[in-house]
């Protein structure tokens, strides 16, 4: 098996994730850059080594369609597989992007766990107050008017931090692939 053959198996092994159609377009380009330094003369070795390492460059592909996936689909599951594309770059991008990344995701979920609790609370005190008698319809009602309003506006704040934490976090997964591709070049 020739260096190229081996080069091109690698990279296409490590971007089977990706959807046919896709994976051809990008092997192609590499297809092509071996049939050129073959004209130009250069060796397949050489070609290979002007290249880079197959899995770099499978990590920087995969980076990049995980990260056009998650902006133009808001789903913390594309976003989260950005995250791990980014990650799997080096050591450094687990501290400074996985665990902020948690955390911060992390806590995003628990304020929306606090407001479906504040809105189940309010249904939860009309009811128990149907139930045993805690407080009279009017200030049951009253409750749970003031905290379903209360979830309402949580529930938009929540909607724009969303929003905003999904924009921040793709912005800085491109700064990020732009600061890792400028120290290999």
């Amino acid at each position: 098996m020739t260096i190229r053959d081996q080069y091109m198996n690698e990279l296409e092994g490590l971007l089977m994730k990706v959807p046919e159609q896709v994976r051809k377009e990008w092997l192609y380009d590499y297809y092509i850059h071996f049939q050129q330094a073959h004209e130009n003369g250069q060796t397949e070795e050489e070609a290979a080594r002007e290249l880079g390492d197959p899995r770099l460059i499978a990590g920087e592909l995969l980076l990049g369609y995980r990260v056009d996936q998650a902006e133009s689909n808001n789903s913390f599951s594309k976003l989260s597989r950005a995250v791990f594309a980014t990650v799997s770059l080096g050591l450094f991008n687990i501290i400074f992007i996985l665990g902020p990344y948690l955390a911060l995701a992390a806590v995003l979920l628990a304020l929306w766990a606090v407001a479906v609790a504040v809105g189940l609370a309010g249904v939860g005190i009309v009811i128990e107050s149907l139930w045993n008698g805690t407080f009279n319809i009017a200030q049951a009602l009253t409750l749970g008017l003031i905290s379903c309003s209360i979830t309402i506006l949580l529930i938009i704040g929540l909607n724009a931090l969303t929003k905003a934490f999904f924009k921040m976090t793709l912005k800085y997964l491109k700064f990020n692939t732009r600061i890792v591709r400028g120290n290999q070049k």
